[in-house]
């Protein structure tokens, strides 16, 4: 790992220069981005699908699928998309890390995954009362939401620091941070404004996205030529194509954050000394 060679200049930034970076770096990567995010959030997109089709109101009141696709696609997003922020992590310092090695990562990286975003962030919960479907449950699930959205909120880079940073859960190396306390250290300052501001962005981004879909199926009227109602799948795919924006943004977001609070730029650069020093040396 060389750190002296990043595909993006380690300095801090303004928040809306994070969401231009956002872009430029999603440009650059986005075919294995958008791969990444087809392996990690498909398999959520066609289980709620199959769950809608198989409810008590199935293929006879599409008026629900619009929120309930939409909902699930907001509340699971951070999970479908751990693998982009694998891949960031590792793009970091070496490239363009290839789709295997990261998807082999992932499924080697912690299991603690599942109880911080399943549990904590109540991805399992809505999506499990969603898929019971009775009017109890959806109000359940629409509660448990909101909560989910509110711990989000407060903890958003816990991926980065799990995955990328490699946190031991319990006591580690003398010196070394526990998760618990590693989460509470980095989640000061404007982290809570970042996310209110990212989540407005990622609305727009998805209303305008979706309202793309439906202009270009009424120009070429793809829906008078389908049986099933493709045109609501375009909800849930335009917020989930948003969301592999947003993961990058909140990599990006992570990494200002460190910049900011830890100088890890200047850490870097001493690191990047080091390695010379030892190469010179060896």
């Amino acid at each position: 790992m060389d750190f002296s060679r990043t595909f993006i200049a380690i300095r801090k930034r303004s928040m809306l220069g994070l969401f231009d970076l956002s872009l430029l770096v999603y440009r650059d990567h986005a075919l294995n981005i958008v791969t990444l995010l087809a392996i990690n959030a498909l398999p959520w997109l066609a289980f709620d699908v199959l769950t809608l089709l198989l409810s008590e109101f199935g293929m006879s009141d599409y008026g629900q699928w619009h929120w309930k696709l939409l909902l699930l696609a907001v509340i699971q997003a951070q999970y479908g998309t751990m693998m982009i922020t694998l891949y960031l992590g590792k793009a970091m310092f070496e490239g363009k890390p290839s789709i295997s090695d990261t998807v082999s990562s992932f499924f080697k990286a912690s299991w603690f995954s599942i109880w911080l975003h399943g549990f904590l962030r109540m991805v399992l919960p809505v999506t499990l009362l969603i898929a019971v479907g009775d009017s109890i449950s959806t109000g359940w699930a629409v509660l448990l939401f909101v909560f989910g959205m509110f711990v989000r909120m407060m903890r958003p880079f816990v991926s980065e620091i799990l995955l990328l940073e490699k946190t031991p859960l319990r006591k580690g190396k003398e010196g070394q941070m526990q998760f618990s306390n590693r989460t509470s250290d980095l989640h000061r300052g404007d982290v809570i404004a970042g996310f209110v501001l990212g989540s407005l962005i990622a609305v727009a981004l998805t209303t305008m996205l979706a309202g793309l879909m439906f202009h270009i199926d009424q120009t070429i009227g793809l829906l008078g030529t389908l049986d099933l109602p493709i045109q609501y799948l375009y909800w849930p795919i335009a917020a989930w194509l948003v969301a592999s924006y947003m993961a990058v943004f909140r990599f990006m977001f992570y990494i200002n954050t460190r910049i900011v609070q830890e100088g890890w730029e200047v850490d870097l650069k001493i690191r990047s000394e080091g390695q010379k020093l030892e190469r010179a040396l060896s």
